[in-house]
């Protein structure tokens, strides 16, 4: 087994998906923002300064982008700190790994005003070593150094690490970097399932599957 496990949050370890594009979509429709259909899929790797860094490229302002990333993170923060579960058997599969020696690290999109408050009302926040946002790297999940970053944060090559996600670009990504993978069910990504299935290891639809 290997040693080195990196999870992805929202629609991974957490049941978020339905919150994220709810909130986001909210803040869009309340400032009258055309947005392509596919946004929640492009934008759900990049991170808080990706998704501004998005909306700039779809040309608002910075005054405007600003504005509607604050509204949208204040949408989040209330579920994330209230009323979002973990997935099934995500606690049970952490006991295991961590039963077993695993190290356990999260590497997600979200910031840590939800991430934190989130895993720790759901018992699982001190079963990691690292969590990281990706703003705390600077860089988006998208970009393939940014599994090199953190394979060197934790003291080990690329191959050595398991990541599992929902998001097709993610994992896409992080097999191009030479990560083991597993993909996870998630409703938010059932349009990309056969490629995501095509493109990891291994495809479980709950952590179950891994007991």
């Amino acid at each position: 087994m290997k040693k080195f496990h990196l999870f992805d949050l929202d629609g991974t370890l957490i049941d978020s998906m339905v919150a994220f594009p709810t909130a986001l979509f909210r803040a869009m429709d309340e400032e009258n923002v055309a947005y392509p259909p596919d946004i929640i899929n492009t934008v759900t790797p990049l991170g808080i300064m990706g998704t501004f860094e998005y909306f700039l490229k779809m040309g608002l302002s910075p005054a405007k982008a600003e504005y509607l990333m604050r509204k949208f993170g204040d949408y989040m923060v209330d579920d994330y700190e209230n009323r979002i579960l973990t997935k099934p058997y995500v606690k049970e599969y952490l006991t295991k790994l961590k039963n077993d020696g695993a190290k356990l690290f999260v590497l997600t999109a979200s910031p840590h005003i939800t991430i934190d408050p989130c895993l720790k009302r759901n018992g699982v926040y001190d079963m990691f070593d690292v969590i990281w946002s990706c703003d705390d790297l600077g860089k988006p999940k998208s970009d393939p150094t940014i599994y090199t970053d953190v394979a060197s944060i934790m003291g080990c090559s690329v191959s050595d690490i398991v990541f599992y996600d929902d998001n097709v670009t993610a994992l896409e990504t992080a097999v191009s970097a030479g990560l083991e993978t597993v993909g996870v069910y998630d409703a938010a990504s059932d349009e990309y399932k056969d490629r995501i299935v095509s493109a990891v290891d291994r495809y479980i639809n709950n952590f179950g599957e891994l007991l």
